[in-house]
């Protein structure tokens, strides 16, 4: 398989006459509806007051904006953006996965400045046509980043997939499944499967001091569910090397 550049990149820009998006805007995750392609992207404002935050500093949101084609987009707006305390200094780095009718977005929380892990953890909106959010919920109550679904049920299961400790390395790429989308928040059931999370972990890491973070979210072939990850080596050092890397599961 290959896979080329577009030579017109990029495809997304910062605009600077919405304030929320004039500094950034980058790491979109696509998903298809009634053929059209929407893109869920971090955006980030340049420092300024956030009154939510009490703060000055540059805040992330989450827009969202729509392709014919999945090149050239538009209409684009803010959809997610800090409105409790577990993410009030930013939300970022969004996944979205349709299942069944319903759109599950996860995202980086952020509830601590200045950063720290504790203060660094996935959470989830969910919407039922991408033009309003129907709820969102705090999901890890430990540390953690780069969460997304698959897209069907697997054995009646909802599955997942998932960064462990993103900011308290070793980083650890996890999979976790659901009896029901409830599971997905519940504090209940992450105690009990963050006790032995580690038995859930693929092994991708070559090397105490390399860093792992999921991509997209799966996607489905005849040959298995494709899954892509950054791989950093010398992840501590100034000599730091970046790699984007794929698996097969089956």
């Amino acid at each position: 398989m290959m896979i080329n550049r577009y030579p017109k990149n990029p495809i997304l820009t910062p605009d600077k006459n919405q304030s929320w998006q004039e500094a950034a805007v980058f790491n979109g995750c696509p998903v298809e509806k009634n053929g059209k392609i929407y893109l869920l992207y971090r955006a980030m404002s340049y420092p300024h007051y956030h009154a939510f935050a009490e703060k000055v500093l540059s805040i992330s949101d989450i827009g969202l904006a729509e392709s014919d084609d999945g090149i050239n987009f538009q209409k684009q707006k803010k959809i997610i953006f800090p409105e409790f305390e577990w993410e009030k200094y930013g939300c970022e780095d969004p996944r979205v996965t349709k299942l069944d009718d319903e759109f599950f977005i996860f995202y980086t929380a952020i509830s601590q400045y200045p950063f720290s892990p504790d203060g660094i953890k996935v959470a989830v909106a969910t919407s039922n046509n991408l033009e309003k959010i129907k709820e969102k919920h705090l999901v890890t109550p430990f540390n953690a980043k780069a969460m997304a679904l698959f897209p069907k049920k697997i054995n009646g299961k909802i599955w997942g997939i998932l960064t462990v400790h993103t900011d308290k390395p070793p980083a650890k790429i996890c999979l976790v499944s659901f009896d029901k989308k409830e599971d997905i928040w519940s504090p209940e059931f992450w105690f009990l499967w963050y006790q032995d999370f580690e038995k859930y972990s693929l092994p991708l890491q070559r090397h105490p001091a390399d860093h792992l973070e999921l991509g997209s979210p799966p996607l489905e072939t005849p040959y298995g569910w494709l899954v892509f990850y950054s791989h950093i080596r010398n992840y501590f050092s100034q000599n730091r090397l970046f790699g984007i890397e794929a698996l097969l599961l089956d």
